[in-house]
């Protein structure tokens, strides 16, 4: 069906931009009088058409933004469900993109169709819109289109995507409570460094008293955070800035990335995140029949960490040359060691996929279980902080008050 470019105007009188496909301009026009939007412009636009500087801008525009990853694993099996039910593919895309709520995910599944339609496959119209489809999709749609299992690809898929929603929806829920509450300890301590002790440091010079050394400490901090705040702003934006251009060369990205699964207590967390989604990743894309190296140039990208990257890509190297997986995962000395005697195993025994996914489940239940046992432990440990930075304030202020009363009694 020829593909329209509109441009609408809801009840609230805002304007809506998009393309559609209908038989015809008038039947356009129809759906959208009927849904009782005001139309201010419907134009055609056929293969030997130029696209206008605003559908450029468009298509661009969707290039460039990216979807959740909830949104597109709720795509993915919805797209499944329907390859299940042996509806083409082109019309499988064409009746999910009208279900998405997400315009930019909707915009591309009709542009996706719209190359389709011209001869492309799935894997190829997708690899246009890559903050959407990443490396780890296209590939997996390619390897189901050679073998003709695109419904059970996109299944695994929608299954992968899900479990890594998940995952990361268990870290963050586990990280909110601690993260709230040290927002608070500095809210409330900041309010009494700049409001509370001011005032109670007035009166103190009004009364010329001695004061005792920890009330002295006190108000020096008090007037220093009030006199040079606009100062520590400055350098924590500045520390920040030094810090995130440093992390970003070559040497600072392997300094930071080592940091991030050796430091004390978080760094096994970390280190059990990336592994479970190694095992994750690489189990999905063999099962869909992508090849191994082919899936290690995959694998090392989702790692996010770089030394772990540059371990699987030494790896992928090696395998090349004719070794096994777990042998040079092994002598990089990054991977646990249960980890290299399960995919010796799987290896071994040829379950290789079965025993990756199994590794990755148990990892995913290890790295929740560890999460919630430091948060519990966290929680205590910042409430006594707090209260003995608290303590140290109150204390402070009431030492000179006691000696007031005595004066005065």
């Amino acid at each position: 069906m020829p593909l329209f470019s509109y441009k609408i105007i809801d009840a609230t009188g805002k304007e809506k931009k998009g393309t559609i496909e209908c038989a015809n301009r008038n039947a356009a026009k129809s759906k959208f009088m009927a849904d009782g939007y005001y139309i201010t412009e419907i134009k055609e636009l056929s293969k030997n058409d130029t696209l206008s500087f605003d559908l450029i801008k468009s298509v661009l525009a969707i290039r460039r933004r990216k979807v959740p990853l909830d949104e597109v694993a709720s795509m993915t099996r919805l797209l499944a469900t329907l390859q299940k039910a042996k509806i083409p593919l082109v019309e499988a895309i064409d009746a999910v993109a009208q279900q998405q709520e997400n315009k930019v995910l909707q915009d591309a599944m009709l542009m996706i169709k719209g190359k389709m339609n011209e001869g492309y496959s799935f894997s190829r119209s997708a690899r246009d819109f890559p903050d959407i489809f990443d490396d780890l999709f296209c590939n997996m749609i390619a390897a189901g289109e050679e073998s003709g299992a695109t419904d059970r690809v996109l299944l695994r898929l929608a299954g992968f995507m899900e479990s890594q929603v998940d995952l990361r929806n268990r870290v963050k829920s586990a990280m909110t409570y601690p993260v709230i509450l040290m927002f608070v300890a500095v809210l409330v301590v900041g309010v009494l460094f700049t409001v509370v002790i001011p005032k109670l440091s007035k009166m103190f010079e009004d009364i010329n008293m001695a004061l005792p050394f920890q009330t002295k400490v006190l108000i020096w901090l008090s007037g220093f955070m009030g006199n040079w705040w606009w100062l520590i702003a400055i350098l924590l934006v500045a520390a920040f800035a030094v810090f995130k251009r440093y992390i970003g060369t070559p040497k600072g990205e392997i300094w930071w990335s080592r940091l991030l699964i050796t430091m004390p207590v978080f760094g096994r967390v970390n280190r059990m995140v990336a592994v479970s989604r190694f095992a994750k990743t690489l189990s999905t894309l063999l099962h869909a029949g992508v090849p191994i190296l082919n899936a290690m140039d995959i694998v090392k990208k989702v790692i996010d960490n770089k030394v772990l990257e540059n371990a699987v890509a030494a790896a992928r190297e090696n395998i090349k040359e004719g070794e096994s997986i777990a042998v040079p995962l092994k002598r990089s000395g990054e991977f646990p060691p249960i980890v290299i005697q399960m995919i010796s195993i799987g290896e071994q025994s040829g379950d290789l996929e079965e025993m990756l996914e199994t590794l990755a489940d148990s990892y995913e239940k290890e790295v929740t279980y560890t999460m919630d046992r430091l948060t519990s432990m966290l929680e205590p440990v910042m409430i006594v902080a707090l209260a003995v930075v608290i303590g140290f304030i109150v204390f402070a202020v009431v030492m000179p008050i006691l000696k007031i009363n005595d004066a005065v009694g």
